[in-house]
């Protein structure tokens, strides 16, 4: 060993992570910020590295991990046993004569009577994750031979169980990760606790909260105790919440609250601070780490507080983030729609970037206190907001209850100029295609496809990137808005005919039961088109007696239609199309052969006909002749629109893949210049970047990607996104709907489609992959058109989020498919394999059994019951029982 390998945390090279860790390289910006911070130096992660290969760990420590590789995925025995035989290989393990000798030396130098032993990961207190509590601390250590030991069980803690469960859960490797160790001399506390510069709960930055305790800082860390809790006003320094019994003074309190303050001034963001009190009253930092529960603000663009919804949550039930080409295009369209709203001018490309509809944390919120400072148009809103998504409408009212008083006064403004324009329009427009269905639907069909070709051609003639660019980040998403602003009046004419035909369906015959099978196998809804050809497909598969592939006939015909869609997530113009990776779509092939449900969409079409018909002749047997008629009138005028809700979206997506092949392209040209190594890598760079480079001006565009890249996989991680986010930072993440039953097994959540399943969980984050079993439950955050094809397959459906007017609902309430949402941590809460019982007309979800062992399905073959008039399910069942049979 050469060179020392101890830095004193006043050493200039002690801030550096890599060599510190976190904890001491942060520690040692405290100290060059002038806080107060205990003396003390930091045993480098050479030392450790050398120790690895000196002892020849390195080998074992990749073999073991292996173990953990390929045995069962989050066994926790084997991680403990793994752990097990590394600590110990370390603590027996001898540490060099030289280490020593510096470890000595520094100890005498530093004088300490005792001193405090912590652990610094390289990975430890980073914005995204603190790592806090992953490895070990050892206190009061007294001598240099105690203080060695305890160096070499901090290393052996980098291979806790905890901490190794920590970085696999987080997706942080553990090839290039090493530790260094930080010793202190000793604080006599009197009193310590932890400080955080912004409320940890609700997240608001205008927030102090202290905990203290008559104990060492670890105890309130580590949750040993109940310590004191203070929540003060971050401006006026007044507490908002205190004990009765203080165990700081005013003046303590202020100390500890302008450390904090000057803490986070040293790094930027809000700090997570342990500290203690010596028994001369003197306040100490032992620790500062980012508050890595806070979810980020949006910038500051117009005064007082601010309220944001997150737009692909409501929109789409989507809580992932988006990619930044993504955001980018779905930013400027719907910021043309808002626009027009608001102003009556259709959307253009030299349009500025909407500063209310911000980008954070990798995802689109929208200012919505514009609205929220209209009570009336407030309670619309949230009446409306509630069909999507029942949980965040409730989260949103419950803050405005408790803060609508806080709101800045709304501005005097006229009605939206918009509304003057488009709604005589949209009205006018509404009326026609009621009056003549079949041509609306063909003028806007063919309408979306001439737009289509002509973007198309527009975007093949353009050669330069900087051309390719500006078309999609500017004229494609004006052009997609407008196109689909012409397409609402089918749609809405659509909705008002099955409204007024469920009202006097209800009003003749005494309830509207009967109508919900009527609304099945909409014969122009692109989404049930897309199943129908994959079963199509499959029939003549298994007539032809061959296997499918990419290449098999038929496949390449179906993508010229709906290669256009993605499995999962198709708004983000970033992410893969089925054109990109055919391998769903054959999968959804082979799936619907394992079902047998080959002809399932034309006997749904037909059995959707049947009740119409019934709905006919029961009102004619009732009402007689006349209403008879009015009604087939009606039912015939909704049977030529049906389904043209879904075709909005379909176009908009169709255009979007127009701009992911344009951008690619854009990405080809800045890979032939040298500035990028994939194409593919342009998805996730921002095109101010993009500019620059292609401009001459300095820019990586191989960092930025691989920064987005990594920005975009951490926020993929992020376990939960705010229904409702203020410029405070305050994050309401809403509550669960679901709530237990009558009995402890019985979850209740939104119903969402009617009919009653028996069957087995399965689990899914994403539609690919899935190999879903005929009659299984898919249990999902959420779904999307690229999901619907399961639907076919599935016996029933449970959402984490959703309402009745969520894409899930419409598509399976369509499919006859039980469905309920609502039923927060869905995901967690149950588990593939598991028997259940999902009840879509009460919103109820039953566990009928323990959990299966992962992976192992049991009995797939379902059993169902239907509620009436729900009709049939889309796929072969047993026979129907009873609900009370089981």
């Amino acid at each position: 060993m050469t060179g020392t390998m101890i830095h004193w945390l006043t050493d200039a090279g002690a801030a550096d992570p890599s060599r510190s860790g976190g904890k001491g390289a942060k520690l040692a910006l405290l100290v060059r910020a002038g806080l107060p911070v205990p003396a003390g130096f930091v045993v480098l992660t050479e030392a450790y590295r050398r120790f690895v290969s000196d002892h020849g760990l390195d080998g074992l420590i990749r073999q073991q991990l292996g173990a953990i590789n390929t045995g069962p995925d989050g066994d926790p025995d084997v991680v403990h046993a793994v752990s097990a035989r590394l600590r110990a290989a370390f603590e027996s393990a001898p540490m060099s004569e030289e280490l020593r000798d510096q470890v000595a030396a520094a100890h005498s130098t530093l004088g300490a009577a005792a001193s405090a032993v912590r652990s610094s990961a390289t990975a430890e207190d980073l914005p995204e994750a603190s790592f806090a509590g992953q490895q070990d601390t050892f206190l009061n250590i007294v001598g240099a031979e105690a203080l060695c030991e305890a160096i070499k069980r901090c290393w052996s803690s980098l291979w806790s169980a905890r901490a190794i469960a920590y970085r696999r859960d987080n997706d942080i490797g553990h090839e290039d990760i090493s530790i260094a160790v930080v010793v202190q001399s000793m604080v006599p506390a009197t009193v310590a606790g932890v400080l955080f510069t912004a409320d940890p709960i609700s997240g608001r930055r205008d927030r102090i909260v202290i905990e203290a305790a008559a104990e060492p800082g670890e105890a309130v860390v580590g949750g040993g105790m109940t310590p004191d809790r203070w929540v003060l006003d971050a401006v006026t320094r007044r507490p908002i919440d205190a004990p009765e019994r203080a165990l700081l003074t005013s003046e303590q309190l202020d100390s500890l609250v302008d450390l904090g303050a000057r803490a986070t001034a040293a790094f930027g963001i809000p700090q997570d601070l342990e500290w203690a009190v010596d028994d001369d009253g003197r306040c100490w930092l032992l620790q500062s780490r980012p508050i890595t529960s806070l979810f980020p603000i949006p910038p500051a663009t117009r005064p007082g507080l601010r309220v944001y919804l997150p737009v692909m949550l409501i929109a789409q039930g989507i809580a992932e983030p988006m990619t930044p080409s993504g955001n980018a295009f779905f930013r400027t369209m719907v910021g043309g729609w808002f626009r027009y709203w608001i102003s009556g001018r259709r959307p253009r490309a030299s349009d500025a970037d909407p500063d209310w509809m911000p980008i954070v944390a990798d995802r689109l919120f929208l200012d919505v206190t514009p609205v929220l400072q209209r009570p009336r148009l407030a309670a619309r809103v949230l009446s409306n907001f509630g069909m999507k998504d029942p949980a965040g409408s409730a989260a949103l009212r419950k803050w405005l209850s408790q803060n609508s008083g806080r709101l800045p006064r709304p501005d005097r403004a006229a009605p939206p100029r918009g509304l003057l324009v488009l709604l005589p329009s949209l009205l006018a427009g509404t009326v026609a295609s009621i009056a003549a269905p079949t041509r609306a639907r063909r003028r806007i069909v063919a309408g979306a496809d001439a737009e289509l070709a002509r973007l198309e051609q527009q975007a093949e003639m353009l050669s330069a990137p900087d051309e390719q660019l500006r078309f999609v980040e500017r004229e494609l998403p004006a052009a997609t808005c407008d196109m689909v602003l012409r397409q609402l009046a089918a749609a809405y004419g659509e909705w008002l005919l099955r409204v007024v035909i469920e009202r006097l369906v209800r009003r003749w015959l005494g309830s509207s039961t009967g109508f919900a099978p009527v609304l099945r196998w909409l014969p122009h809804d692109p989404t049930i088109a897309m199943g129908a050809a994959l079963a199509r497909l499959a029939r003549e598969h298994a007539a032809a007696g061959i296997e499918p592939g990419p290449e098999s006939a038929g496949v390449s015909e179906f993508l010229a239609t709906f290669g256009h869609r993605a499995p999962d997530r198709e708004v983000d113009l970033g992410l893969p199309r089925l054109s990109d990776d055919p391998t769903y779509v054959v999968e959804l092939i082979n799936g619907y052969l394992r079902s047998g449900a080959l002809d399932t969409f034309e006997t749904g079409v037909h059995e959707a006909r049947a009740a119409s018909d019934g709905l006919i002749t029961g009102v004619r047997r009732v009402k007689g002749p006349v209403r008879a008629a009015v009604l087939r009138n009606l039912l015939a005028r909704h049977l030529a629109l049906g389904g043209l809700r879904e075709r909005p979206k379909f176009d908009m997506v169709r255009a979007m893949a127009l701009g992911r092949r344009t951008l690619r392209r854009c990405g080809a040209a800045l890979v032939e210049r040298g500035l990028l190594d994939d194409a593919d890598d342009v998805f996730f760079l921002d095109g101010a970047d993009v500019r620059a480079a292609l401009a001459g001006r300095a820019c990586d565009l191989r960092a930025r990607a691989a920064a987005d890249h990594r920005s975009f996989r951490r926020e993929l991680r992020r376990r939960r996104v705010p229904r409702v986010l203020t410029s405070e930072g305050e994050a309401v993440y809403g509550f669960d709907t679901a709530t237990p039953g009558a009995e402890t097994d019985v979850l209740i959540g939104t119903a969402l489609s009617p009919g009653v399943h028996v069957g087995t969980v399965r689990v899914l984050d994403s539609p690919v992959g899935a190999n879903l079993q005929p009659g299984e439950v898919i249990v999902a955050a959420s779904t999307d058109p690229g999901w619907t094809p399961l639907f076919l397959l599935a016996g029933a459906l449970v959402m984490e989020v959703g309402g009745v007017m969520s894409h899930g609902a419409l598509v399976a309430r369509e499919y006859g498919l039980p469905a309920v949402a609502g039923i927060g941590n869905a995901m967690t809460r149950l588990r593939s394999g598991q028997r259940v019982r999902v009840d879509g007309t009460a919103g109820s979800v039953t566990l009928l059994d323990s959990v299966a062992p992962d992976g192992a399905a049991e009995d797939p073959a379902p059993t169902a019951d239907r509620a009436a008039g729900s009709g049939p399910r889309p796929a072969p069942r047993p026979r129907p029982v009873s609900p009370d049979s089981r």
